[in-house]
């Protein structure tokens, strides 16, 4: 009968404190939330986007130049009754002379191209086409202060249009900012157009033109705006090489009249021939702005 009771007495105690055990322990133990890993911006793929700037060039333009002078000696008794005695011709010293063609005006146009991430690091190719408003010429005389008789020429240039094809290679210095190196393949039209003559005479003009392959190299910087849209600003030197123009040519001709007494007639024609060339260099600054057919975002892990 004891036993019972001092059983009963220590189940009734364990009832009455568990309650208060419980109270003790917290209903529920609070659970942090994952920390969501950040999404970074991805440059891989491609792009189609436009551009506009301005160029200019410093094109240096050499020419050279041959003449001649051919006198031929008549008997006459008015002309067309006359007689040749004598045909001679003498060759003059060759001349070179050099000037420089401000090739400027602005540019528009369009690129495409392709990039590839590589962490921190964007590689791609780029290849564009230019319209171009650029021209410039030079001037040339043989003789200081140009007087009459002395021979001109003016060779105005234009650069059609231009294009380029294009590696980048590139550093992020932030995951939506780009700086970047580019260089590669360039190519474009020149036209040229001559005047030449002896001053006081009526000039000759003739024309040129060519497409020429070259190599651009410059640098840039991209943004992005969105996850779609991108803009640049960029710098290229572009050099075509040298463009030999058309020869030009001019003849003066100066006729002596009759001797009184001796009855002779001097006809003396002086002839310039030219040829000129020149070599396209062009300095490019243009703003641009990308649409970019986005790849998957790439989730930075930690």
């Amino acid at each position: 009968m004891r036993a019972s009771l001092i059983s009963l007495t220590t189940l009734a105690l364990t009832v009455a404190a568990s309650p208060v055990r419980a109270a003790d322990l917290p209903a529920r133990m609070p659970v942090k939330a994952p920390i969501m890993a950040p999404v970074a911006y991805n440059w891989t793929g491609f792009y189609i986007g436009a551009n506009a700037g301005y160029s200019w060039g410093r094109d240096p333009v050499d020419l050279a130049t041959t003449s001649s002078v051919r006198n031929q000696v008549f008997r006459a008794f008015g002309l067309p009754a006359q007689t040749q005695i004598s045909d001679t011709t003498t060759a003059g010293a060759a001349i070179g002379a050099s000037s420089t063609a401000n090739l400027d005006g602005g540019v528009a146009g369009g690129q495409i191209g392709y990039n590839w991430q590589l962490s921190t690091w964007v590689v791609g190719l780029e290849t564009d086409l230019q319209w171009t408003g650029q021209r410039g010429g030079a001037q040339f005389c043989l003789t200081a202060g140009c007087p009459a008789g002395s021979f001109t020429t003016t060779a105005d240039y234009k650069l059609q249009w231009f294009g380029t094809a294009r590696g980048r290679v590139g550093f992020l210095v932030d995951p939506r900012v780009l700086l970047y190196a580019t260089g590669g393949l360039a190519y474009g039209e020149v036209k040229a157009d001559y005047t030449s003559g002896i001053v006081g005479l009526p000039l000759a003009a003739a024309s040129a033109s060519t497409t020429r392959v070259g190599w651009v190299v410059g640098a840039g910087i991209e943004g992005a705006l969105t996850n779609n849209w991108t803009v640049k600003a960029e710098y290229l030197y572009m050099d075509l090489g040298t463009f030999a123009g058309v020869g030009s040519s001019a003849t003066a001709t100066v006729v002596s009249p009759n001797v009184p007494g001796q009855g002779f007639t001097t006809v003396t024609d002086t002839t310039i021939n030219q040829t000129s060339s020149s070599r396209v260099r062009d300095n490019i600054f243009r703003l641009g702005v990308n649409y970019r057919f986005a790849a998957d975002p790439i989730v930075a892990r930690y």
